[in-house]
């Protein structure tokens, strides 16, 4: 699920629509174009979250970013909180 791919080693989570049309993969290739420029955003603070929810719309016309904010900040303090390792080298994130 997209939460355990927060806290999992950066080869343990791959984005497979970065696979190239028409290319044979080994095992490490598929591993590095998979990879290849982080494949994933950091993990946003629950601050962050909500500052970013709030640029966004529901399209059931319904306001529903208070609930969502609290799901987020509850399952973000639930993962971090039992991680006890984060590999997040090589991600191309570079500087906070």
């Amino acid at each position: 699920n997209a939460w355990a791919s927060l806290t999992k080693r950066r080869e343990l989570s791959l984005d497979l629509g970065l696979m190239r049309d028409g290319e044979e993969y080994d095992f490490l290739s598929l591993i590095f174009d998979c990879i290849q420029h982080g494949g994933r955003r950091p993990p946003l603070l629950p601050s962050q979250f909500a500052a970013e929810l709030e640029t966004k719309s529901f399209t059931n016309g319904k306001d529903d970013k208070p609930l969502v904010k609290r799901l987020y900040e509850a399952a973000f303090e639930e993962q971090f909180g039992k991680a006890t390792e984060l590999h997040y080298n090589d991600l191309g994130w570079g500087d906070a």
